[in-house]
C-alpha cells in the first residue's frame, strides 16, 4: 500500500470521526482560548472587596468613608468583623480585605494605618492587588484629614501559577470524562441498551457506569498528588475534601450527560449537546480565573453555576489544605444538585421508555 492509499485511508477514517475531531481540534481549543484571553478585556476594576473594622471602636461612619473612597475602582461590601471578612476572602467571595482604623476624621491624630489582605492562593490576583493597595492609599489620603498608609499582607502561602492551575486541571479532567467520554460510551452501547433495559433497568445501567468511572477518577488524583510531591509542590490533591468534591462534581455532570443523551438522542446530536454543556461548564465555572476578573453580569451568572463552588472548594482543599468542613454548606449544595439531576434523569428515562 503506497503513501497516497494510506492517506486516503486516514481521510476515510476522518470522515467517520468528524464529530470527535471537531470536538478535539475546534471546540476545546476555542474554550481554552476564550478562558485564557477573555479576562484581559475586563480588568478587575470592580472586583469585590471587603471593608472591615480593625477594632471595636471603629464606627459605621469610618467604614462608610473607607467604602466611599474605594467604590470608584472596586465593588466594596461592609463586614461587621474582620473574621467574617477573612472567611469571605477564603471562599473567594471577595478578593481583598481592607481593614479600617478608628477616628478617620480626627485630624489631630497621627497617620491612619489601613491594612490590605489578599490570599496567596489566588495567584492571578496578586499583581492587581499590588496596584489596588497603592490606589487605596492614594484615594484615602486625598479624602481624609489624616495622613494615610496602606500595608499589603498576603494571607497563607504564595503559590506559583503552575500550582494554582492543578485544581483547574483536576476539574477539567472530571468535566471531560463526564461530558465527553461518558456520552461516547453510551453511544457505543446504544445497540444493546434495549436488551439491558429488559434484563435490568436504565437506572441500574447508568448508575453502575457512573460508579465505575467515579472509582477510576481516584487514579488521576493520585497521579496529580505524586507528580506534585515529586516537583516539590505543597499540594493536597488526594485529600478527603478533594476526593469528595471531585466525586460529587462527577456524579452531577454525569447525570446531566446521561439526561442529555436520553432527551436529545444517541449519536451525533447527543454528543454535540453534551459538548455544548462542557463548553458552558469550562467557561462559566471560574475554573481558571477568579470571578472578580469578570464583568458584573458574567459574575452573576458564574455565581449561579454549581461547579463554580466546586472549583473554589477544590482550590481550598488542594492549595490551602482546608478541612472538609470548611465548605460543608457548598458540599451539601452540590449533593442537592446531584439529587435534582437524578430526578431529571429519572424523568428522561421515563420519556425514553415511552418513545422506545
Amino acid at each position: 500500500m503506497d503513501l497516497s492509499s494510506l492517506f486516503r485511508k486516514e481521510l476515510t477514517w476522518g470522515r467517520h470521526k468528524l464529530l470527535a475531531l471537531f470536538a478535539v481540534l475546534v471546540v476545546l481549543p476555542a474554550v481554552f482560548a476564550y478562558a485564557t484571553f477573555a479576562f484581559q478585556h475586563v480588568l478587575p476594576t470592580d472586583a469585590p472587596i471587603a471593608i472591615a473594622p480593625q477594632t471595636a471602636s471603629v464606627t459605621r461612619d469610618d467604614l462608610n468613608i473607607a467604602k466611599a473612597a474605594v467604590t470608584f475602582f472596586s465593588d466594596p461590601a461592609t463586614y461587621e468583623t474582620k473574621a467574617a471578612a477573612m472567611d469571605a476572602l477564603n471562599r473567594e467571595q471577595v478578593y481583598t480585605v481592607l481593614t479600617v482604623p478608628p477616628n478617620l476624621t480626627d485630624g489631630s491624630l497621627g497617620t491612619a494605618q489601613f491594612h490590605v489582605y489578599v490570599s496567596g492562593s489566588v495567584v492571578p490576583y496578586q499583581r492587581p492587588a499590588q496596584a489596588l493597595t497603592s490606589i487605596t492609599s492614594y484615594a484615602l489620603d486625598n479624602t481624609l484629614p489624616r495622613d494615610v498608609t496602606a500595608t499589603r499582607h498576603v494571607v497563607g502561602k504564595k503559590y506559583s501559577l503552575s500550582s494554582y492551575l492543578v485544581p483547574t486541571f483536576v476539574l477539567t479532567l472530571v468535566s471531560l470524562v463526564a461530558l465527553a467520554y461518558l456520552p461516547y460510551t453510551f453511544d457505543s452501547e446504544a445497540a444493546v441498551l434495549d436488551r439491558l433495559r429488559v434484563e435490568t433497568s436504565l437506572h441500574a445501567v447508568v448508575a453502575s457506569k457512573i460508579a465505575f468511572f467515579a472509582g477510576l477518577l481516584v487514579v488521576p488524583l493520585a497521579v496529580f498528588d505524586v507528580v506534585s510531591a515529586s516537583m516539590g509542590a505543597d499540594l493536597h490533591v488526594l485529600s478527603v475534601g478533594t476526593v469528595v468534591v471531585t466525586l460529587l462534581t462527577f456524579c452531577l455532570l454525569s447525570l446531566v450527560a446521561a439526561t442529555v443523551v436520553l432527551v436529545v438522542g444517541f449519536g451525533a446530536w447527543g454528543r454535540i449537546a453534551n459538548l455544548l454543556v462542557l463548553g458552558f461548564v469550562l467557561t462559566f465555572s471560574g475554573l481558571a480565573y477568579p470571578v472578580g476578573f469578570f464583568s458584573p453580569a458574567r459574575r452573576w451568572l458564574v455565581r449561579h453555576v454549581p461547579t463554580h463552588y466546586a472549583a473554589i472548594a477544590t482550590r481550598g482543599y488542594v492549595l490551602r489544605g482546608d478541612p472538609v468542613t470548611a465548605y460543608a454548606d457548598w458540599l451539601l449544595g452540590l449533593a442537592a444538585a446531584v439529587v435534582v439531576a437524578a430526578v431529571a434523569f429519572s424523568g428522561a428515562v421515563e420519556l425514553y421508555e415511552r418513545r422506545a
